[in-house]
């Protein structure tokens, strides 16, 4: 794997948008030491300054980290675009990648739209200190406290991204990653669409929680 590719501005990843400058810039990454921390601050700005919400978020072929940042909310796949683009912005190599988990955070209304308890789960990897490592800056420290869970913290020596539900349980993954070190959303669309067909609208959005009660009710 070309790791200097894992730094190239793209379509999705785009990082010399100004949207994307200004949130490197705001989350204090340049104030740091050293990379570790600069990354962490990065992670943390990702996972609590986008709002978690899986409705009425873009979803469409054009998405891209910029309209992650100007949305200011989205689930996984949003966070986590952000997240390798912002890494990717301070020379940091990054890659978006999936893999379906259960014993996901959710209520009635999210099984429902994912249709059952199978996720499919975005995290990613970043290239820190001499190798690999697991991040997945998903969930707000405020959502956690409001549903009674631990945070998920940055680990610059051994990754994280089992996100636990409750006290006793956390998110587990069925070993089926896949990594993407330059997606086209349409590339991305068609894996969502296969395994959360709801998920996926013509009008570019995921649907309102009101709309998918409302698509209940007619069934």
């Amino acid at each position: 794997m070309d790791k200097n590719r894992l730094t190239d501005s793209t379509e999705v990843f785009d990082y010399r948008d100004p949207a994307v400058e200004r949130f490197i810039e705001k989350a204090g990454c340049y104030t740091e030491a050293n990379v570790a921390k600069a990354v962490e601050r990065l992670h943390d700005a990702v996972r609590d300054s986008i709002d978690y919400n899986v409705f009425d978020v873009p979803l469409h072929s054009g998405l891209s980290a910029s309209e992650v940042v100007t949305e200011a909310s989205g689930f996984c796949l949003h966070k986590s675009i952000l997240f390798v683009a912002a890494c990717r912005g301070i020379g940091v190599p990054a890659m978006l990648c999936s893999d379906v988990v259960t014993n996901h955070v959710a209520d009635a209304a999210m099984i429902d739209l994912v249709g059952g308890e199978e996720f499919l789960h975005w995290y990613t990897q970043i290239y820190l200190n001499g190798r690999w490592i697991k991040a997945a800056p998903i969930f707000n420290a405020l959502l956690c406290t409001l549903y009674g869970i631990e945070v998920l913290r940055f680990n610059p020596n051994g990754g994280s991204i089992e996100q636990r539900n409750s006290e006793s349980t956390k998110m587990v993954y069925q070993g089926r990653a896949r990594s993407y070190t330059d997606p086209k959303m349409p590339e991305l669309l068609r894996v969502i669409q296969e395994k959360h067909p709801k998920m996926v609208t013509e009008c570019g959005r995921t649907p309102t929680s009101h709309a998918l009660t409302a698509a209940m009710t007619a069934r």
